[in-house]
């Protein structure tokens, strides 16, 4: 340990903090015409940095102090500002740091100590003991009739097709039973396990009756039989012989919402295709039917786009030495990565067999930082003058509404989008477009005028409808986040995604939308799950307790029978992966409350109820454990 960084919160008030960062030459050799990068995702007010100067772009930061040696054993001491309210867990604080000395030939790693805070949470959540349910069934079917007798899986049980239908279902069942339980049904023996068709039931109802005669999987439907594997290997049980049984029972099952999502961000952190595809089983086995796939980014543009190579060979990939700079981790290497569209075909295939289907989001047009350095010559204007900062600290991050190449770039990526995804939904984002873009652009001044547009937010509306009129005639509907309304450009085709609050779903619905609820305040799983400063993750909408994450209740306070629930189509939980880097920090960001977030999707609301669920979730973490996910203790 030759170099260590200490940042203390020495004052804070509701959205102010004051900080002091200090840092320690621990080597026997002075630091020479030398500076701090470091990663902070708050942005620090330039005017009040003492001791030197700061530049940020997004989340990394360049501190160049005031003194040109630090000499050995000697330390650096600076202060500076943030707008933040007031920092509560050790994630807040830096991500990453780095020293770059001797004019920049050398480069030395620093060791980061916890943040020293001001006033951490003093609560904690702690789940009531619970005892362990025989049925470990995640989420409670709507109607289960469980009758006395087990029925035993032997080495000659035989899973059967009276169903077409129901052909990749089993295929799943079957590779689940052999991953899981190391069984592998013969080619030849007895058909215990039947699949038949039922036309009667709806889509994604399934049953399941299991008796002295084996299991009958019943449903009119691909991803009804998808459903029923999936309560069926939770079902089985494992005796200390490795014997396997099912309970005697019969389920009649059908979704509550017709929408079950969860988006996962991989453009702030590139996630392996076996990741994704380990995450997309998972959502399988909780009866999630939805994918979304949040590719693009200002941190990285992450889908192949054989029209513009540049786009991944330039943005797929972020350091000091490249077009896009470090952003929230691995400072000293050059990181990122993208998904071929033969790797996006294969994802797309194996979520098929699982009865999920997928969902692209290309973001637009904010967010757009790696597309544009990718792509200056296109999509960057020259002649923009408009201040502006978005949330996440970039003044350099949105599209022009009035440059031909954005459009060109527009249907060159929307053209490759739809021919690579079967769904019929293309999501383009929306989102976070800051106040003061394009006011400063001649180009964007002289297109509202010809227009007639009174405000800029009917610029993002004349380039979202744009979008939709191209993806129409692509054969695609277009959904986005909530701000996709601004403007008053699109039509009610547009399906809105609802991320601030379920007040602002409710008022996209009453304007004629069709809605997808996914608040922040309960659905968002980069929220810490504790109020431990120890805890991971960050707090802006929330923190979310399991407890908290199984009582959302969707429109609770809207009547049973208001007509604007028609308008309410499901649910999505979301993963954002500014801090998530590693396989074992998503599986714990994301278990157990994405079963508790399955059961809002699914569940009925009279059958809900949080000590069964927990009963439940103590039984169903052995199923957990050997899926070998590294879930956070609910008992800790």
């Amino acid at each position: 340990m030759s170099y260590r960084v200490e940042l203390a919160v020495l004052s804070e008030q509701k959205q102010f903090c004051r900080f002091g960062l200090t840092i320690h030459n621990l080597s026997d050799k002075d630091l020479t015409d030398w500076r701090l990068q470091f990663i902070i995702d708050r942005f620090i007010l330039p005017d009040s940095f003492t001791h030197g100067e700061v530049v940020q772009i997004g989340s990394f930061c360049t501190v160049q102090p005031d003194v040109d040696c630090l000499a050995a054993n000697q330390h650096y001491y600076c202060e500076f500002s943030i707008n933040t309210a007031p920092l509560r867990f050790y994630t807040d604080g830096f991500k990453d740091a780095l020293i770059v000395a001797d004019g920049g030939e050398n480069k030395y790693p620093v060791t980061l100590t916890p943040i020293a805070l001001a006033s951490p949470f003093r609560e904690r959540s702690e789940l009531a003991q619970a005892k362990p349910s025989e049925l470990a069934l995640i989420p409670k079917p709507n109607h289960i009739e469980v009758q006395d007798g087990y029925f035993s899986l032997t080495h000659s049980s035989q899973i059967t097709l009276q169903a077409s239908l129901a052909e990749k279902a089993a295929t799943w069942l079957q590779q689940e039973l052999t991953q899981l339980y190391d069984f592998t049904a013969p080619a030849i023996g007895q058909s215990d396990i039947v699949y038949r068709n039922n036309p009667t039931l709806d889509e994604g109802e399934y049953q399941l009756t299991v008796n002295s005669s084996g299991a009958r999987l019943e449903s009119g439907s691909r991803s009804g039989f998808v459903h029923a594997s999936a309560t069926l290997i939770q079902l089985i049980q494992v005796d200390e012989q490795h014997n396997l049984s099912i309970p005697y029972l019969k389920i009649i099952d059908r979704p509550r919402f017709k929408y079950r999502g969860m988006m996962l961000d991989c453009a702030r952190h590139f996630h392996s295709l076996e990741m994704v595809k380990r995450l997309i089983n998972q959502l399988a086995h909780y009866k999630f039917n939805t994918f979304h796939w949040h590719l693009t980014d200002d941190e990285g543009w992450r889908i192949e786009i054989k029209s513009l190579p540049e786009l991944t060979s330039i943005g797929a990939y972020r350091g000091t030495q490249t077009a896009l700079e470090p952003q929230y981790s691995h400072l000293a290497d050059v990181y990122g990565g993208y998904y071929s569209q033969e790797e996006i075909k294969e994802v797309i295939a194996y979520a098929e067999e699982r009865g999920i289907n997928v969902i692209p989001e290309i973001d637009i047009p904010g967010h757009c930082r790696a597309a544009i350095k990718s792509l200056p010559d296109l999509l960057a204007d020259p002649e923009d003058r408009s201040q502006y900062r978005s949330i996440q600290h970039y003044n350099d991050n949105v599209l022009s509404p009035a440059l031909p190449g954005t459009y060109l770039f527009l249907d060159k990526v929307l053209e490759e989008v739809a021919e690579l995804f079967p769904s019929t939904w293309v999501h383009i984002g929306a989102d976070e477009v800051p106040d003061g873009v394009w006011l400063e652009s001649p180009a964007c001044q002289a297109l509202m005028k010809q227009e007639g547009y009174q405000s800029a937010k009917e610029l993002q509306g004349h380039l979202l409808r744009y979008a939709e009129k191209k993806l129409r005639s692509l054969g695609k509907r277009m959904v986005g986040w909530e701000e996709a309304q601004h403007g008053d450009k699109v039509s009610k085709d547009t399906v809105i995604y609802s991320w601030l609050s379920e007040e602002a779903a409710l008022n996209c619905a009453k304007q004629g939308f069709d809605v997808i609820l996914q608040p922040g305040q309960s659905t968002y799983l980069d929220m810490t799950q504790d109020y431990s400063p120890e805890e991971p993750g960050v707090d802006w909408a929330a923190v979310i307790p399991l407890e908290n994450a199984y009582r959302y209740e969707p429109l609770a306070q809207v009547p049973e029978h208001d007509p604007i629930r028609k308008r309410i189509l499901g649910i999505q939980c979301a993963l954002w992966s500014e801090i998530v880097t590693t396989q074992s920090r998503m599986d714990y960001m994301i278990f157990p409350r994405l079963t508790a977030m399955a059961e809002a999707c699914w569940t009925e609301k009279p059958a809900r109820d949080w000590e069964d669920y927990l009963s439940r979730l103590k039984s169903h973490l052995a199923l957990l454990d050997k899926q070998e996910i590294e879930y956070r203790q609910p008992w800790k």
